[in-house]
């Protein structure tokens, strides 16, 4: 496996969030982050959609919600050893919740924290209104 392509959702702000932590990790499996919906998804991946995180490895294979998070963890260099705790028998079942919990919460959880998507960030700036220089 040479590269892990990670399909988040562009409108949320905690996966905005997220997909920037993602790029200042060093990994071991290089993680591409690929918007849901964009151009480049639907050529990569046509059957993707933004209703859960979804990770593909350049050879195919496919995970999905909460196990698409362990292998995102699985790639970093600093959380190989989180990866390897929540894949475990006694904690897989948790991992599961946590993400439901989490997944199903996100539009709440970024208004919450006051979490913009790119595309809300830039509708924010299209309206700031840049008075003439008084030069």
């Amino acid at each position: 496996m040479q590269t892990l392509y990670v399909i988040y959702d562009p409108h949320c702000g905690m996966c905005t969030e997220i997909k920037d932590w993602l790029v200042r990790q060093p990994t071991y499996v290089p993680l591409r982050l690929v918007p849901a919906g964009s151009e480049q998804a639907q050529a990569l991946f046509p059957r993707t959609s933004a209703d859960e995180i979804a990770v593909v490895s350049d050879q195919g294979d496919v995970w999905l919600g909460n196990r698409a998070w362990v292998i995102v963890l699985w790639a970093l260099k600093r959380y190989r050893g989180w990866a390897l705790r929540l894949a475990s028998p006694g904690l897989q079942p948790f991992a599961r919740q946590a993400y439901t919990a989490i997944a199903h919460n996100r539009m709440g959880i970024s208004k919450l924290l006051g979490l913009k998507s790119e595309a809300e960030l830039r509708g924010h700036l299209e309206r700031v209104v840049i008075p003439p220089c008084q030069i």
